[in-house]
């Protein structure tokens, strides 16, 4: 009996073509289905650098916006400084105007005064400081008129569109008017 039982045990392990056809289907599906899922992941990973993509270019141009308000803004703070200066300057301009005209009019006797050349002194020191900031006396007098830098008050016997005299002084301010001078200007007639 040993012997039929070890015949049969062995016709019982004894694999058939269909077998190795099933086995080799289920070989090939699994071959299949990893082949799947790899392709899968490489195709997700691949995504995931398309992802990462798209954020480096959402994160360059954000910086690049960024960059450009900081720069607006410090333009915007130049701007406004620029113009805060102007008004003050505009107010103080009647100040020197009058302090121009006092020590233009200073009498003969004190023109040798230590307390007159004292002030002389001031006024020369405060229009150096203004010119050093980008205040400075619009040029009149031999110029062309100019509507924007010259107020025209008058005119008389000169040269056409030349001024002949300054009446009172024009300022600007890094290189933009602030207060324009008041002038007589020729009207092309001899005198």
């Amino acid at each position: 009996m040993t012997k039929k039982n070890d015949n049969q045990k062995d016709d019982d392990k004894k694999i058939t073509s269909d077998d190795l056809k099933d086995l080799i289907k289920e070989a090939e599906a699994i071959d299949e289905e990893k082949t799947k899922e790899e392709e899968e992941n490489a195709a997700q990973s691949g995504g995931d650098e398309d992802e990462i993509n798209k954020l480096k270019e959402a994160l360059a141009r954000t910086m690049a916006d960024f960059q450009n308000f900081k720069r607006r803004a410090e333009e915007d703070k130049m701007r406004f400084v620029k113009f805060a200066n102007a008004d003050l300057l505009k107010e103080l301009l009647p100040i020197i105007d009058n302090f121009d005209r006092a020590c233009i009019h200073v009498p003969d006797e004190l023109k040798e005064d230590v307390w007159a050349k004292g002030v002389v002194s001031t006024h020369d020191e405060l229009m150096k400081a203004l010119d050093k900031i980008g205040v400075k006396k619009t040029e009149t007098v031999g110029q062309k008129f100019d509507p924007i830098k010259h107020d025209a008050l008058m005119s008389g016997p000169g040269e056409q569109d030349v001024i002949i005299e300054e009446l009172e002084p024009g300022y600007t301010y890094n290189g933009e008017t602030i207060k324009a001078a008041k002038v007589k200007v020729g009207d092309g007639s001899e005198g």
